[in-house]
């Protein structure tokens, strides 16, 4: 009689044990289908244009363009060879450079943010960043040294579809753009894809979108 009590105990256990799991999975699965989405960010309307992947390459003319439509050119990619004798290296410096009233968001190193997909691009300075007109800024550059094999560096250097932010400013409205690029180091070119620019003043909006 013992060892029936004892066989039905660890029966009932058993059962027990499993209708509790089998609970907790319903519950589990009625959790995930009832879940709220993720709000959606709202996009200002914005304003695109297709680069068609042109090529920037050292001594070869730069590239510039108006993304404000008032006659002048805003954004100006193209490069400068600059030698340094101290060091006894030359430098051929790929760099972005802004007209009045285009600004860049530059930090104490003379850098900008290299962004991804997606990432914000806000109106005020941020992250020890300062939107700054009349900017001139090198994105990557080629170390040519008398003594050593030629080296590249700056923060640009790996870029694959990165996003660079800029903002234009047009009295006391400020909209945000961004400029889609690759560096490609083995053929030593930058390659601009498209930018875009938001036609709605003082938001917030996303690089690549």
């Amino acid at each position: 009689m013992n060892t029936k009590n004892i066989k039905m105990n660890r029966f009932l256990n058993k059962f027990r044990f499993v209708v509790v799991i089998g609970i907790i999975l319903v519950f589990s699965s009625c959790k995930d289908d009832d879940a709220i989405p993720s709000p959606i960010v709202e996009q200002p309307e914005m304003e695109y244009f297709n680069f068609s992947d042109t090529v920037i390459k050292a001594f070869a003319p730069g590239f510039s363009f108006d993304v404000n439509h008032d006659g002048r050119k805003d954004l100006k990619f193209g490069t400068l060879l600059v030698g340094d004798p101290i060091e006894q290296v030359d430098k051929v410096q790929f760099f972005i450079s802004t007209n009045i009233g285009v600004r860049l968001p530059v930090n104490n190193n003379e850098g900008i943010p290299v962004l991804n997909n997606g990432d914000s691009i806000v109106v005020d300075d941020f992250n020890g960043y300062q939107w700054f007109e009349l900017s001139s800024i090198v994105l990557v550059q080629k170390v040519i040294s008398y003594n050593k094999p030629d080296s590249w560096d700056g923060p640009w250097k790996d870029a694959i579809h990165k996003f660079i932010p800029y903002q234009v400013k047009d009295a006391d409205k400020r909209y945000n753009g961004w400029v889609e690029l690759s560096v490609d180091i083995p053929f030593e070119k930058i390659v601009l894809h498209r930018a875009a620019i938001s036609k709605t003043a003082d938001k917030v909006i996303y690089a690549g979108r």
